[in-house]
Parts: structure tokens; C-alpha cells; sequence
């Protein structure tokens, strides 16, 4: 007769495939980030190269330069994901225009606003300054918008807000689409949230962007939620805390 594993001999069995996910995330990591940046590379000097140039050409490389950019941060978040769940990575604090970092986010998604004919309507202080850490969460916001265009109906609108709020500020980034489910609200941000749905529906499969969200806004200490306001179906809520001697 076989006999079962032992528990601290499935514990051990997790632990080493986890580890070689690590491995082939660092691997697939460095493979894709080396021509990615090379790409960013060649955009630059092919500006220099072209010198004076339409406007819709210097348009169309700005935005292959933002696109590239944006991708670069998604591989980045495959390993951020698994160094924020240890510990590792901390958020770098600093004195942030918040919508600086909005504005990056949208010019990363103005094509599918022009495709997909949706309005974008923003609301916030042009001079509200955040402490917070520039490279993390302008990933979340960029996250945030990614999930708000791809769900949104075609000729629908996101809305976009940032606010102080007691002792605090709020981002706040939806669509005019359907609400999430009640019963996946908390879910949704689960890291293995996307393969539970993969078999039910594509369209359903969010990937590691909002489990990145959640983990990257409690490494602000603050939190993060999807609620439902007025048209907004799906509302993603980033709450951060006012740090001291902000």
C-alpha cells in the first residue's frame, strides 16, 4: 500500500515548485525587459535620425515610446508581485503631482478611447501633491484605467477623481459598464482570481493587475475596492493615508 505524503512533505512540494515559478518569472522577466528596452532605444534615435518631423509622426512615436513603456511595466509586475507578497519591496515615498501620473496613464490608453469612442472625464486638483511611491503606484493607476477601458461598453465613458479625503486622498477610477457581482467584489482581487474564471469567460480573465493594485496600495497602507456610483458600474476605490509631516 503507497502511503499519503506527510503534511510537511506537501508543505515542502509547494514551497520547491514555488520557488521554480520564481525562477522561470525572473527568467521570462530578463528575456522580454532586454528587447523591450532595446525597442525604447531605437524610437530615441530614430528621432534623432528624423530630425524635424510631422506632427503626426512625432505623435505616433511618442506614443509607441508610452506603449513600450507600459509594457515594460507589466513585466515588472510579475516580479514586484511576488516580492511585495515577502515583504521585499517597500514603497519609496516621495512628493508626487498626482496628475502627472494620471495624464501617463491616460496617453497609454488614447487609443483605445479613440477606437472604442469613449469619453474620459477627470476630475482632480491639478496641484494636488501625494507622497507616495511614483514607479508602484503610477502602475496602479495605470492598472486601474487599463481594467476601467478594457470593460467599459463601446461609447461609454470612465471617470477618473482623486481627492483629499479626512486624513487622507482618494483615486478613484470606474466605468459606465455592468457592476461587478457582489459575491466577487472581494474575490476580484485574488491572485488566482483570473484562473478560476478563465474557463467561464476570456473576457472575464483580469490577470495580475488588480492583485498588483491590492498588494502595491497596502504597501502605502491604504486600501483598495470596486463599488458601484451612480452610472459607474465598476468603480476601483485606492484609499491612501496622509503620511506624517506630509
Amino acid at each position: 500500500m503507497v502511503k499519503p505524503p506527510r503534511p510537511d512533505e506537501l508543505d515542502g512540494s509547494a514551497r520547491e515548485l514555488r520557488e521554480k515559478k520564481r525562477v522561470l518569472a525572473a527568467l521570462v522577466v530578463h528575456d522580454l525587459r532586454s528587447p523591450l528596452a532595446a525597442a525604447v532605444g531605437y524610437i530615441n534615435l530614430l528621432r534623432e535620425e528624423l530630425g524635424e518631423t510631422t506632427p503626426e509622426a512625432a505623435a505616433y512615436m511618442n506614443d509607441v515610446e508610452t506603449l513600450l513603456g507600459k509594457a515594460l511595466g507589466l513585466v515588472s509586475t510579475i516580479l514586484d508581485v511576488d516580492e511585495l507578497e515577502d515583504g521585499m519591496l517597500r514603497a519609496q515615498l516621495a512628493p508626487v503631482r498626482l496628475v502627472e501620473l494620471i495624464e501617463r496613464a491616460r496617453d497609454g490608453n488614447r487609443a483605445h478611447f479613440e477606437v472604442r469612442q469613449l469619453r474620459c472625464d477627470v476630475d482632480i486638483e491639478p496641484d494636488l501633491v501625494v507622497r507616495l511611491d511614483r514607479d508602484l503606484f503610477g502602475r496602479v493607476i495605470e492598472n486601474m484605467l487599463d481594467n476601467a477601458v478594457r470593460y467599459a461598453p463601446r461609447g461609454g465613458r470612465c471617470g477618473i477623481s482623486a481627492k483629499r479625503l479626512g486624513d487622507g486622498v482618494e483615486i478613484a477610477i470606474g466605468n459606465s459598464g455592468p457592476p461587478v457581482p457582489v459575491a466577487d467584489r472581494e474575490q476580484i482581487f485574488g491572485r488566482y482570481f483570473q484562473v478560476e474564471r478563465r474557463r467561464a469567460s476570456a473576457r472575464e480573465n483580469r490577470g495580475l493587475g488588480l492583485y498588483f493594485c491590492k498588494l502595491a496600495v497596502e504597501a502605502h497602507g491604504g486600501t483598495i475596492h470596486v463599488e458601484q456610483r451612480g452610472d459607474l458600474g465598476a468603480v476601483f476605490v485606492a484609499r491612501l493615508p496622509e503620511p506624517p509631516g506630509a
